[in-house]
């Protein structure tokens, strides 16, 4: 008995392409939290637990940052491919 897999770059691409929605929608949600903190809507006080949630939520994110900023290669491959090619 075969198991068969679906083709490992396609589910990578999809993956990817998830994951990087996943952390757009966290950064939305803080930032509309913060936009809404600052102009006066939302008490920290009176909302204790969405300023907890929206501070786990920034934290979770901090620290995605950090760890892909640590240990993905800082030179993207097509801003290589574009300065070849224009010589420099």
């Amino acid at each position: 008995m075969h198991l068969h897999l679906p083709n490992p770059e396609r589910l990578s691409a999809s993956t990817r392409t998830a994951r990087e929605a996943f952390w757009l929608t966290i950064i939305c949600v803080v930032a509309v939290y913060a936009f809404f903190l600052v102009i006066g809507s939302i008490n920290p006080s009176t909302a204790a637990v969405a300023t907890l949630v929206v501070g786990g939520l920034l934290v979770l994110y901090v620290v995605h940052a950090w760890y892909s900023a640590r240990h993905v290669d800082s030179r993207d491959p097509r801003m290589i491919r574009a300065r070849e090619r224009r010589g420099f």
